[in-house]
């Protein structure tokens, strides 16, 4: 499938083709997150790529590619393998075996076409070391997607997340629920919330209704979503934290009024595993929080002898 890789060497950007990157999804948080890594402390690792006709075809390392056009340089550093087609699906899993890699969708768009080279789902579990049924599971939840969907899922329209998310749906309102994901910026955790609320929710009008507010809605049953003003100040990180901090507060009430009128001890005794667990948990974000408070102290510190 594979042989000797050559020595990692420059290359320039635009002689890199992307043809593979079908099987990818866009994200651009990431690509954002991977930018601001490059201008930090450069490219640590080549990109895995395949001799072409014209250039070099991309195997592995679409986000550092996109990022590295984003900031305008003129080459990469690349490792050339030579592999035929069944070896640059294979390859593109096997690096991207990461918890935080790849999606299940995309690794599903992946075996697709590793499937449309004429290997068997058994064989390609074979080649990848993985269960027939890991490669049969990740297909199936492509080919429940609407094509669509798939499209705007590459295009980085639609987070992969979110469409996992749609995948209870029938394929036509799988669309016009992902038109009211998107319209209203909805993340992953967001659409699961709007996506059981539609199960819930029996009588079509009160479905339109649902996708035609859906922000509201979700406000209205879980107020845990409820989102924080954006502070110009802060970095796009900075935003998220504060997203997270306020849902944190939220999910704080609402368990502290559960406890407060605690369930049968029956039940707390089923969930002393949980307790225990969530214990702990507040316990290290206590930390944490305390860590973060001490550091934005000093800096406000700093600051107003700067300004005496």
């Amino acid at each position: 499938m594979t042989s000797t890789t050559e020595t990692a060497k420059p290359c320039p950007v635009g002689t890199i083709g992307t043809t593979l990157g079908r099987a990818r999804c866009r994200q651009p948080a990431r690509v954002e997150r991977m930018k601001q890594s490059l201008a930090a402390y450069g490219q640590l690792t080549p990109v895995v790529v395949v001799p072409a006709r014209e250039g070099v075809e991309l195997v592995d390392g679409f986000k550092r590619l996109a990022a590295a056009t984003m900031l305008g340089w003129a080459t990469l550093v690349v490792a050339v393998t030579p592999l035929d087609e069944t070896g640059q699906w294979a390859t593109m899993l096997l690096l991207n075996r990461g918890p935080s890699s790849m999606t299940s969708l995309e690794e599903g768009l992946v075996l697709r076409e590793l499937t449309r080279t004429g290997l068997w789902q058994a064989e390609i579990a074979a080649l990848c070391s993985r269960h027939k049924s890991w490669v049969s599971r990740r297909i199936g939840l492509v080919e429940r997607l609407h094509p669509e969907l798939l499209e705007s899922m590459k295009l980085g329209m639609l987070h992969p997340g979110s469409a996992r998310r749609l995948l209870s749906l029938p394929p036509g309102n799988q669309l016009e629920m992902s038109a009211a994901v998107q319209s209203a910026r909805l993340g992953p955790r967001d659409t699961e919330l709007l996506v059981s609320l539609w199960h819930r929710t029996k009588d079509p009008a009160a479905r339109r209704a649902l996708l035609s507010e859906p922000r509201a809605s979700l406000i209205k049953h879980h107020p845990e979503t409820r989102r924080p003003p954006v502070d110009p100040r802060l970095s796009a990180e900075g935003q998220r934290l504060c997203r997270c901090l306020h849902r944190l507060e939220a999910i704080a009430t609402e368990a502290s009024r559960r406890l407060r009128a605690p369930p049968p001890s029956k039940d707390l005794e089923i969930l002393g595993n949980v307790l225990r667990a969530a214990e702990r948990a507040a316990s290290r974000l206590t930390t944490a929080l305390g860590s973060a408070r001490t550091t934005a102290g000093a800096s406000e510190s700093e600051g107003s002898g700067a300004t005496s």
